[in-house]
């Protein structure tokens, strides 16, 4: 095996420890989650085949803390809606293969015509509500939409008792994690920025477009925890006492969707002018690198006084009344000093 090979393998088992690192809780939890549902359908209420129970808590708690108490309600309601409809279908057409096209046509356009609020994120609601329907007609008995009903309710309900009441995710590692994840890719898209050398090649721009996937990603990700930080501090009754902290938190990390556009910026406009050719000013290397090390500091340890520090480094040697010269106003300046601005006012100075 060569070393290259070697190394993928040991990036990617790496990548893998890392996953089954963060989630082994959430899926600890799930499995519990599963186990007291049937245990409650089928052993107390005596439900001879209650899945809706042990799928519904599987699938709102998953292997993410992101979102569950919204996956909850949405799977409940998906769940309930569909298996009115689906029992409705079934008392009209029967079980044949128009009655199911029927039920997945009245499902989904039933969820959509609800589906604004906190329904709206994501596929969650419709898809339920549509397999909900689908299996009342595939897994038919007579009376059964009453006990599967109730079987989906039991198991939102566990989901409800141990991921809000019970375990709430805590809403500074959720915001916490994804702006470290955050700055990591922005610290790579700095460390690789040219500043100097001949025209880029098509490499080059693969290499950008890749990392604004990355970034925007990223950027995707800070959204759902921000989103999931403010749930929780408003239903969990464990974290009320976070409130104050976690909207101020949560105000401070939406600075960082302006300085990952304007990394992004930078990236863009760097690049333009090495190929044009433009000569670019030494602080401008000088201030990048320190924007590099002070979103590093942030991805790695979290180090708030090293970032402001480097942060501010970068801002002050970008200062248009200290320096002049060619290329000093262009628009590659310009960028890195927004990057620097909008990474202190995340780091709320």
């Amino acid at each position: 095996m060569t070393t290259r090979w070697r190394e993928r393998l040991r990036a990617t088992a790496a990548a893998v420890a890392g996953r089954f690192r963060r989630a082994r809780w959430s899926v600890a939890q799930t499995a519990v989650a599963v186990g007291a549902s049937w245990f409650i359908a089928h052993d107390l209420l005596g439900h001879p085949q209650p899945f809706f129970a042990p799928i519904a808590a599987a699938v709102s708690l998953s292997a993410s803390d992101v979102l569950r108490g919204q996956r909850a309600v949405q799977l409940m309601t998906g769940v309930a809606l569909g298996i009115v409809l689906g029992t409705g279908v079934e008392a009209l057409a029967g079980t044949g293969a128009a009655a199911f096209a029927l039920a997945a046509l009245l499902a989904v356009y039933s969820a959509l015509a609800f589906g604004g609020g906190p329904f709206g994120q994501g596929l969650m609601f419709v898809n339920q509500t549509a397999a909900s329907a689908i299996l009342i007609l595939a897994l038919h008995r007579p009376g059964s939409g009453t006990e599967r009903l109730v079987d989906a309710l039991i198991g939102g309900g566990v989901v409800v008792v141990i991921g809000v009441l019970l375990l709430p995710a805590d809403p500074h590692r959720l915001l916490g994690q994804a702006t470290g994840d955050l700055f990591a890719e922005l610290r790579d898209a700095l460390t690789g920025l040219r500043l100097e050398g001949p025209p880029s090649a098509g490499d080059d721009v693969d290499r950008e477009l890749a990392a604004g996937q990355r970034i925007h990603a990223r950027l995707a990700a800070l959204a759902q925890a921000q989103g999931t930080a403010g749930q929780v501090v408003l239903i969990a009754p464990r974290r009320w006492k976070s409130r104050a902290s976690v909207h101020r938190a949560i105000a401070r990390s939406r600075h960082l969707t302006l300085q990952a556009n304007a990394v992004l910026t930078l990236v863009r406009v760097t690049r333009a002018a090495v190929d044009a050719g433009e000569e670019l000013p030494r602080p401008l290397g000088e201030a990048v690198a320190e924007l590099a090390r002070a979103c590093d500091a942030l991805a790695g340890d979290g180090s708030r006084d090293r970032a402001i520090a480097a942060a501010t480094r970068a801002r002050d040697l970008l200062d248009p009344a200290q320096h002049t010269g060619p290329g000093y106003r262009g628009s590659a300046v310009y960028a890195a000093r927004a990057c620097a601005r909008d990474l202190l006012a995340a780091l709320g100075t």
